[in-house]
């Protein structure tokens, strides 16, 4: 019988490294600012795209929608976001930032900017560099795969 080796696979290797990242940035961000995982990610989403609906917000922190709401809810009554109904669908609500959630951006970037710094100790700028269109080739090899499924194509 066949075993795969998985200890130092590529793809175990880039999950833990994924995985590890986002728990130091989780921790920091806590440390720091007291937000969760959840809501520093919202704020960096709506920092980028503000007035997104919920599906879409969703979709940028990839997370299920319907996990959002509590959080969303809580984010709401702290003052962090607010919604607003959607100009062209008034059964829908667009999400934005309000002026308290927008004064920690910087605070945010500032912690996940430091982390990169730490964590990539010992990495040459030209490796950090190379690794780069690796990993997106990997990306974009795997949406392939997942657009196919979802076109019901088998992958």
């Amino acid at each position: 019988m066949r075993k795969l080796d998985i200890k130092d696979s590529i793809g175990t290797l880039i999950v833990l490294t994924s995985k590890l990242m986002e728990r130091a940035a989780e921790y920091e961000i806590k440390k720091g600012l007291g937000l969760t995982s959840s809501q520093w990610k919202i704020i960096l989403a709506l920092n980028l795209f503000d007035g997104l609906s919920q599906k879409e917000l969703a979709d940028k922190i990839y997370v299920d929608d319907s996990t959002l709401v509590p959080v969303i809810d809580k984010m709401e009554t702290n003052g962090l976001i607010e919604r607003r109904p959607d100009p062209k669908d008034r059964r829908h609500n667009r999400i934005f930032l309000t002026k308290k959630s927008e004064s920690t951006v910087d605070s945010i970037i500032k912690i996940i900017l430091h982390l990169r710094k730490t964590l990539y100790r010992g990495i040459p700028r030209e490796d950090q560099e190379s690794m780069r269109p690796h990993l997106k080739k990997i990306i974009n090899n795997a949406d392939k795969i997942l657009n196919k499924t979802k076109s019901g194509r088998r992958a």
